[in-house]
């Protein structure tokens, strides 16, 4: 790609600006055109569940780049700007305004919409969904001292949400599902310490309750649950996990099966046409099979290696999947693949400060949760890439670390 060339990336959040700034980078001097269907400047969004929502930041703290950032960089944002298509063929996007616009290279970083429980939907009101900087900002203004919030889903954003609404004086209840918070990511032990956990921070807990309906009213809104149990709330937020958004690539032609499927350089089913972040399905070399992930670590390095691969510059993407999360004054962090642990072995304690839950499949770590041992979790990632094995026995020892626990000989040191 060389002067007189067009760079479209479609999205405005953390893949995209990455790519654009990885296109400058490596010296693009063409045209770099940002489509965000959002009035917004790309912004972080982990503060969305935290410090914006807790009115600790405000939206313009959350910005990834400074407005003047994008005019030094000879970037074209267009906020506010939908795209309608895209056509391969002709390398055009059509745009909610009518306009087509001509690439050369497209990057497809359109990212994901909240999921809604079957029989809740957005119900207006009280009722809301936590994915941008306006939900945050209409969620903010309902939570006052007092307030009774209902959060559906006790995965991360739902804990999140949990704990900043109680910090701010509400009245929580959070409905899980499944049988303990986290039982789908990190399975029903692990999940069953952190309900415990919340339970003591004054978090009333329903598990096994999937909700199937809401009626709103002028005062609140009332959730129904399996069993015919409800709840009533001031405000509800619903935190179930996200859909990725896939109608261009559906219409493009492009292969898609739970997101764009793309190769190891970001590449999808047509050459010209790229994918990265919550939308992008990769190929994960450590463990074999498909992977989607929705993590801002994930987008922003896939964003980068798919702005160089725009231009030829082919470096495989393959790190282990790394996340954090803040909540109820712990700092979480989960490093690899627990869905595909067929064992957990726990260390320590939520309530002491430290913990460790390590996820096996047979003699081989996959993945592994912390709370106050980053460096024990950074490591594990290393592991996993090594597919090493460890003792189960040695993992529960509180005196020893994760490294006295490996039983492969060339163990990764940096």
């Amino acid at each position: 790609m060389t002067r007189g060339r067009v760079a479209a990336l479609v999205g405005g959040g953390m893949a995209a600006v990455h790519a654009a700034e990885a296109l400058r980078r490596e010296g693009f001097d063409g045209r770099v055109l940002l489509f965000s269907a959002e009035q917004h400047l790309p912004y972080d969004r982990p503060p969305l569940s935290k410090a914006l929502l807790r009115g600790e930041l405000t939206p313009v703290d959350c910005l990834l780049r400074p407005p003047e950032w994008y005019a030094e960089q000879g970037i074209d944002v267009r906020l506010g700007v939908r795209v309608d298509a895209l056509d391969p063929d002709r390398r055009t996007l059509r745009l909610d305004t009518g306009e087509h616009v001509g690439f050369d290279r497209a990057l497809l970083a359109t990212g994901a919409h909240p999921r809604w429980p079957a029989g809740l939907g957005p119900a207006g009101g009280p009722v809301f969904a936590l994915r941008t900087v306006d939900d945050c900002l209409a969620i903010r203004s309902r939570l006052r001292p007092g307030a009774s919030v209902a959060v559906v889903g006790g995965g991360f954003v739902g804990a999140e949400l949990a704990s900043s609404a109680a910090s701010l004086g509400c009245r929580v209840t959070m409905l899980e599902a499944t049988e303990a918070p986290f039982q789908r990511v990190l399975g029903r032990t692990v999940g069953e310490l952190f309900g415990a956990f919340y339970a003591g921070r004054g978090i009333r807990l329903v598990t096994g309750a999937p909700v199937t309906g809401a009626s709103v009213g002028s005062g609140g809104a009332r959730l129904t649950a399996d069993g015919g149990r409800f709840t009533d709330a001031d405000v509800v937020v619903v935190g179930v996990g996200a859909v990725p958004d896939t109608e261009l690539a559906v219409g493009a032609g492009l292969r898609v099966s739970d997101g764009v499927e793309v190769d190891a350089y970001c590449t999808t089913s047509v050459p010209h046409v790229f994918a990265a972040g919550d939308v992008a399905n990769r190929p994960e070399p450590v463990l074999g099979g498909r992977v989607r992930i929705e993590h801002w670590q994930n987008a922003q390095h896939q964003g980068t290696a798919a702005g160089r691969a725009m231009l030829g510059i082919r470096e495989s993407f393959d790190g282990v999947p790394w996340f954090w999360s803040d909540q109820f004054g712990l700092n979480l962090q989960v490093a690899g693949f627990p869905e595909r642990a067929d064992r957990v072995v726990v260390r320590g304690g939520l309530e002491g400060g430290r913990f460790g839950a390590f996820y096996l499949s047979g003699p081989t770590l996959v993945a592994m949760l912390g709370v106050g041992c980053a460096g024990e979790v950074h490591l594990s990632r290393r592991l996993i890439a090594a597919r090493v094995h460890v003792d189960p026995q040695r993992l529960t020892d509180e005196h020893s670390g994760l490294r006295d626990a490996v039983l492969a000989s060339d163990v990764p040191t940096a």
